[in-house]
């Protein structure tokens, strides 16, 4: 609008300057084509005066918008920093002590940028919940409602993630079980787990410490169920499910209401088409039922040098790396010195040249991650043992080097320069 103005004055004025020129421009340009005729004697204070006026104008006008665009962003600024105006309706649930607790929801929306102005509470079974329930289709309860200015921007991205709104009232839906289904009036998200476990295996994962884990992460567990693998009612859900791996465990299909936990479970197993969760990514080791055999379990050799009173105590150093770092379950572990007939064997055999090391049984190849880690930190002999040869990955240890009879000890650090 501001631009049009502009370019209309502008086009007044000159209009105006050919309008009273005309006859002056026409005989200063026939005085250049015939001799002798009175050239045009231009003003140049009235073409200056022209101009400024053009510029003052143009620049009144510019400014005009300019502060019109900045308080009209002052006042959209202040408009997003006030708080929403809007009045909170709780539905709450007394006989359901296990259900959600709606006053933390509530709480946790009011930390939000809105201002209070009324604040109700009906009970679930109660005529005016009950209305509240129909007119909006509330399907899980306890909740709460908010009217007002549910649609004000800086509720915007809270009313999106966390409920919808209908008829101008936002209805909080994003509520964690356990809940009363309004429609059948049952108490919904407990869930019953059943374990199947392998008494035979006693390194294998303990199965209730992965449910207490569940547990405090918000599942409310109502039954738990334990079977032995090889008992009828174990070998009935093995093979009803068609599970390759034990220990193992199964949830109900109530732990498809977690959804939070639920997108998570690809990393730990499958969903059955009746929605039930069964566990099958469980760590080593496990008994693999195709193979009739528990795998994961590996051999651990540490080789050691006797005289080398020194060096480092290679059990306190590289046993934790292997069973808490990498998760590692030990079969056996035996210590094997050089200067024994095994011992001078395994030199020659894997052509080891500094000890003390360690040596692992090929089940080691299990262990993804280890395997993975293994080609920076050591060998694989050609019968899948492994060997470790990273020492100066251990950092500051003591060991001996085999092929000049040497003692290498770490480097001591050179003293601070005198001031």
């Amino acid at each position: 609008m501001y631009r049009n103005q502009w370019l209309e004055v502008v086009k007044v004025k000159a209009d105006c300057l050919y309008v009273m020129n005309k006859k002056d421009v026409v005989s200063s340009i026939r005085s250049d084509v015939v001799p002798n005729r009175k050239r045009l004697n231009i003003s140049w204070p009235k073409i200056i005066l022209y101009i400024t006026l053009l510029v003052t104008i143009a620049g009144a006008l510019v400014s005009t918008k300019t502060l019109a665009v900045i308080n009209k962003n002052i006042a959209a600024a202040k408009e997003a920093a006030r708080p929403a105006n809007i009045k909170i309706i709780k539905i709450t649930t007394p006989n359901c002590k296990n259900c959600f607790n709606v006053d933390d929801a509530v709480f946790g929306f009011k930390k939000l940028n809105v201002k209070v102005e009324g604040e109700k509470t009906q009970v679930f079974d109660s005529p005016e919940a009950r209305a509240f329930i129909k007119q909006f289709a509330i399907k899980k309860v306890p909740t709460y409602l908010i009217t007002g200015e549910v649609t004000k921007n800086n509720l915007e991205g809270f009313v999106k993630s966390n409920g919808e709104v209908k008829n101008n009232t936002f209805i909080f839906t994003k509520l964690a079980p356990i809940f009363i289904d309004t429609g059948t009036g049952q108490e919904m998200g407990k869930v019953t787990v059943t374990l199947i476990t392998d008494s035979f295996c006693s390194q294998c994962v303990d199965l209730k410490t992965i449910i207490e884990n569940f547990k405090k992460a918000g599942v409310k567990v109502k039954e738990t169920k334990e079977l032995a693998w090889n008992s009828l009612d174990g070998q009935s859900a093995i093979n009803q499910y068609k599970i390759t791996k034990i220990p193992t465990f199964i949830f109900s299909p109530e732990f498809d209401l977690y959804d939070s936990l639920k997108s998570n479970w690809p990393n730990f197993g499958t969903v059955e088409k009746d929605k039930t969760y069964i566990a099958r990514n469980l760590p080593l080791p496990y008994r693999d039922l195709i193979k009739g055999q528990i795998v994961g379990l590996v051999d651990l050799i540490y080789l050691t040098d006797s005289s080398c009173t020194d060096c480092y105590k290679v059990q306190d150093i590289q046993k934790p790396i292997l069973t808490q770092g990498y998760g590692v379950a030990l079969r056996s572990e035996r210590l094997v010195d050089i200067s024994s007939t095994e011992g001078k064997s395994l030199l020659a055999q894997y052509g080891i040249t500094k000890v003390p090391t360690i040596l692992i049984s090929p089940e080691a190849d299990q262990y993804t991650n280890l395997k993975n880690v293994w080609k920076s930190v050591g060998t694989v002999g050609s019968d899948g043992w492994y060997i470790f040869t990273g020492f100066n990955q251990l950092g500051n240890i003591t060991y001996k080097d085999l092929t000049n009879n040497q003692i290498i000890r770490p480097a001591k650090p050179s003293p601070n320069p005198t001031k």
